[in-house]
């Protein structure tokens, strides 16, 4: 691989980056919400930029960028997560002085501060797969249909899920097949995905 990328690569890194500009701040965001932290975010947010301007030269064919990009993002923060034992969020401090300008009295400031902390501290005990479908509904704004799609989607081609059926050496795998697996969440999904009360 020479040091100069080729014309085609060149126009690929433009738009890549032309594109980073573009999904920053959404990206910052649906990061910082699923790391629990504003800082922690953006160090995923350059790592995710990082990542494709080095892989773009010795890719044959690339993928959609904006799809790309998230993924990126997604898994990034998702090893992040797993390799931490322990994590703590970050104090979201600016959140705590919301406050309504017409009726600042101090009970209601009180009760605004306890909920924004009991707020953050349960969305970041919640497991990551659900933290990931409340940003992708509340911050991306995605509609609950195009969630169960991408996780139907995951389901079917994701190679982690179809790794529990060849598990490798010493390892029972998952009865059945990822394909069974598939037409049976998609026919749950079909039917309404009714969930049974606990």
């Amino acid at each position: 691989m020479s040091g100069t990328p080729s014309p085609p690569s060149r126009a690929r890194q433009a738009q890549l980056l032309a594109l980073t500009g573009e999904l920053r701040p959404e990206l910052h965001r649906y990061c910082a919400r699923l790391m629990g932290s504003v800082i922690e975010g953006e160090d995923v947010v350059q790592d995710t930029f990082a990542r494709p301007l080095v892989a773009l030269n010795e890719l044959q064919e690339v993928p959609p960028l904006r799809a790309w990009l998230f993924r990126i993002a997604h898994n990034r923060a998702l090893d992040l997560l797993r390799s931490r034992a322990i994590r703590a969020a970050e104090p979201i401090e600016a959140a705590h002085e919301v406050a309504d300008p017409e009726s600042p009295d101090p009970v209601e400031v009180l009760m605004r501060r306890e909920a924004v902390g009991t707020a953050v501290s349960r969305f970041v005990e919640l497991p990551t797969v659900q933290r990931s479908v409340v940003i992708l509904k509340d911050v991306l704004d995605q509609s609950l249909e195009e969630i169960a799609a991408a996780i139907l989607k995951h389901v079917a081609t994701g190679s982690l899920v179809k790794w529990a059926w060849a598990p490798g050496p010493g390892r029972t795998p998952a009865p059945g097949t990822n394909a069974e697996f598939a037409a049976l969440l998609q026919a749950w999904a079909d039917a309404g995905a009714h969930c049974p009360a606990p």
